[in-house]
This record gives C-alpha cells, structure tokens and sequence, in this order.
C-alpha cells in the first residue's frame, strides 16, 4: 500500500508539471502508453506548429524520468520546442523482442508517433528523438526504424552495444534470449550492428557520453565505426557518470543540434 501511495504521489506531481498528458493505445501492445508533454508557452494561441523532440527514458524509468532531471518547460520555451516524455514501460527496450512477447517499437511506430502528431501542434517535418541509457539505445533503435520521421537521432549514455549492458544476464536475456555466439539477436538489435544503416540513411546523430560512464568503450567504438563508414554523426565526450547530473547537462546540447535540422 505505502508503494502504491508513493507512486500516485509521483503522477500526481507529473499531471501538476506536464502541460498535458496524452495516451496512446494499440493492438501492438497490452499496456496504454502515457506520454507528458511539454509546450512553449507561445503554443496557446495555437496559430503556430513546433518542433518536437522525444526523450526516452532509461530502464525501470518512465514519463516522470526526464522531468525529474530537468526542467522540460523552461528547455521547451528556451528553444521554441515541444519535449514529449512516452512511459516506456520500464523495461521494453524500446524494441519488438524476437520472442515475440514486447512489440514496443512496433507500438510505438503505429501508435504513440500518431497520437503526438495528432494531439499537439507539431511539425511534423521537424520531429527528433533521444534518450539516455536504455533510451540512448532505443532513440537510435527507432529512428532507424521509423524511415523518414526523424530529421535527427541522439543518445546519450547509450546502451549500444547490449552485451556491454549491466542487464546483460537479467532485463535483456528475457527479452532476446541468452547471450552467446550463436545468438544473432543481440548484433541485430544494436546500435554497434547498424552503423552502414545509418550510413545509409543520412541521418545525423549526436552521440554523448560521461569519460567516468561504465559504457563509455561501447560509445567510442560506437563513434570510431560512425567514422570510417562516413555516417554524418557528432561524438561528444566530457566528464561525467552514469547518472542524472550528466544527463541534465547533454539534453540541451542534444537540443541545440537539433535545431539545424529543422525543416530542412
């Protein structure tokens, strides 16, 4: 019961900060997909259309991740764009398992990318994605997937490459199966795997992550592959960990990149 308190507690505080919360449902998926969302103040006389940028949380996170981190509003009035926060589920791996009991990205593609196009003034010319961890990987995941949504795609503290993950015997096993040689799945799945896709889509991305971070070898490996197979990709590295502090500091930068890509 004390758990259950705690929690409404948190979503109370979130429906309080979030100018609006929209839901997304689908066959896809068992569970309804609650997005908060954060809009500049010039979007109430609805004659204008913004930007969006997606910000994925990491594991065991969801839509009150990001807001506890930073302070979404102030970024969305500061660069004249909407910042939207899907749950995630905590641990979907923002990915279709090949198990076949998580279709999130399958889900997110047909049923959360439709209700924020419908649901807010967006530009739907002008819509990025990022996210930190769990989410680094999943914000990549997805812009692959979703040909031709995104205009940009950034991680941060990106888990991209799986088997460097700390979930590696846990979270992920049970959605892609053990870990070894003759499982294609965790090569498929990853960012590490799809460097000529990104290649070949052009699509710019911004990749961060803390010099102190447990994952910081995967994210240089990651951006030395983006190098010689000529993706057009930003790799960014200062001090920092694996935690909120770091975080806080990227999702300005992540957003500042953004903005040269808008509608073009």
């Amino acid at each position: 019961m004390r758990h259950l308190f705690l929690s409404l507690l948190v979503l109370l505080g979130l429906e309080a900060a979030a100018q609006k919360m929209i839901v997304a449902t689908s066959p896809y998926y068992p569970k309804a997909d609650s997005i908060a969302c954060y809009l500049p103040d010039s979007a109430a006389s609805g004659q204008e259309k913004f930007p969006v940028v997606i910000a994925l949380h990491g594991f065991g996170g969801g839509n009150w991740q990001w807001p506890k981190i930073c302070d979404l509003k102030m970024l969305a009035n500061e660069y004249g764009m909407i910042i939207v926060c899907p749950d995630g589920f905590g641990d979907s791996w923002y990915l279709d398992s090949p198990k076949g009991d998580n279709n999130y990205a399958t889900f997110f593609e047909n049923a959360v990318l439709p209700v924020i196009a419908d649901s807010l003034p967006v530009d739907t010319a002008s819509m990025f994605i990022t996210g930190l961890s769990m989410g680094g990987h999943g914000a990549l995941h997805l812009a692959l997937r979703c040909k031709g949504k995104f205009r940009a795609a950034g991680s941060m503290s990106g888990v991209l490459d799986l088997t460097k993950s700390a979930l590696v015997k846990s979270s992920l096993s049970k959605i892609m199966g053990p870990v070894s040689a003759s499982n294609p799945n965790w090569n498929k799945f990853s960012a590490v795997g799809h460097v000529d896709d990104f290649a070949k889509s052009g699509m710019p991305i911004i990749v961060s992550c803390g010099a102190q971070d447990y994952l910081v070898e995967c994210n240089r490996d990651f951006a030395r592959r983006c190098s010689l197979a000529g993706v057009d990709a930003v790799y960014t590295e200062s001090p920092g960990k694996h935690e909120g502090k770091y975080w806080s500091a990227q999702l300005p930068e992540h957003i500042r990149f953004f903005r040269r890509f808008i509608n073009k």
